[in-house]
């Protein structure tokens, strides 16, 4: 039953808009978040993740998918309140039966929203747009495309009707319209209902 609550300085974006908060959070004695609390302000908190202002440290409220196409586009449950935090050169996951680096990896919510831990490149309209580590791209209903760039604290939308928006780097190739990985030259559709996914600390 123990839990230690910190106050931290947060950010999150909704509708191209910043908000900035005071956030208390509640860990357990595995460090493992248990509890969110938005100080002075309501948020009805959905799979966008949520930001400290300063340090290198993002909270994914919801379930997410995390997908490994180096090992041979697997997915793996990381149950929300997780986190990822960057220190020394290495990226983190916490969640509440893992706490181990991720390698060549992106997380994904089953629905729209993709989260990048290392650069990629977007493609859309044959505009191409780089990402920075931590950033992610939104792929909403009418087909437009948000994406927000960590370095650079850039949040965009852009309107499309194209149905091939890729995003890639040298280790995978996505497309974000269509939630399917490019793997060794076939295509694998993405998995849209999280809870039949074995939890991350299943991997192997």
């Amino acid at each position: 039953n123990y839990t230690k609550d910190t106050t931290v300085k947060a950010y999150t974006y909704f509708f191209e808009k910043k908000y900035e908060y005071d956030l208390l959070v509640g860990k357990n004695r595995r460090d493992v978040i248990v509890k969110l609390e938005p100080q002075d302000i309501k948020i009805n908190y959905d799979s966008t993740p949520i930001y400290y202002q300063d340090k290198d440290v993002v909270i994914l409220p919801k379930d997410m998918s995390v997908v490994m196409p180096t090992l041979g586009c697997a997915e793996y449950l990381s149950s929300g309140y997780s986190y990822i935090t960057y220190e020394n050169g290495i990226y983190k996951l916490t969640t509440n039966r893992y706490s181990d680096k991720l390698n060549h990896y992106f997380l994904y919510d089953g629905s729209d929203l993709y989260f990048f831990i290392e650069p990629v490149t977007l493609i859309i309209n044959e505009e191409r747009i780089e990402l920075s580590p931590l950033s992610y791209v939104s792929v909403k209903y009418n087909k437009s495309i948000t994406y927000y760039d960590k370095k650079t604290d850039t949040n965009k939308l852009i309107e499309t009707d194209n149905t091939n928006v890729v995003v890639e780097n040298k280790y995978y190739s996505i497309n974000v319209s269509e939630d399917k990985v490019n793997y060794q030259g076939s295509d694998v559709i993405l998995t849209s209902t999280l809870e039949y996914l074995n939890t991350i600390d299943k991997k192997g």
